[in-house]
């Protein structure tokens, strides 16, 4: 007997409800040329500190007036596919998959958090965080692997479906 957890029954999805391409979201540009990028920023434990994004920074740091020193976090726009996905209670739902952006802790207690790294959300609310270039290449090569493979699922279901005079 097998220690796998039995699936649940199959759901029927229309043609209707799941795009042809998955959904990607177009990026939010980062603050228009010429907005100020600096401002003062008050250190909860005392004082004050004069901030200033990185170009590539999308963040509006709206929460950033005080805080923390270690708080300020500058981040990219956000990298995101959302693909269909059947839920028992809303029917299928535009879920985000392989979210990535480029973000830096200026003030992180980690060395490697204080250079620009990607944190990763490969499926919502599960995170890769602090990878560097070589890691981030890495999980692309494994994510255009799966692809490849995903090809041939491809490859099989057509082949399956034509004997059942479908395409």
């Amino acid at each position: 007997m097998s220690n796998v957890p039995s699936c649940p029954a199959p759901v029927a999805v229309s043609a209707a409800t799941v795009p042809a391409q998955p959904v990607v979201e177009p990026p939010v540009a980062p603050s228009p040329a010429g907005a100020s990028r600096t401002w003062s920023r008050r250190i909860w434990r005392g004082g004050q500190v004069t901030e200033s994004c990185p170009s590539w920074c999308a963040s509006t740091h709206s929460n950033d007036q005080d805080g923390d020193l270690d708080d300020l976090v500058h981040a990219s726009t956000e990298a995101v596919m959302r693909l269909p996905v059947f839920d028992a209670e809303e029917g299928a739902l535009a879920m985000p998959v392989l979210a990535a952006e480029v973000r830096v802790e200026p003030y992180s207690e980690d060395p490697g958090r204080r250079l620009p790294y990607v944190l990763v959300e490969p499926w919502q609310d599960e995170v890769m965080e602090a990878l560097g270039p070589e890691e981030l290449a890495a999980v692309i090569a494994q994510v255009r692997a799966h692809c490849d493979r995903l090809d041939g699922v491809l490859a099989r279901l057509v082949a399956a479906r034509s004997g059942f005079g479908v395409g």
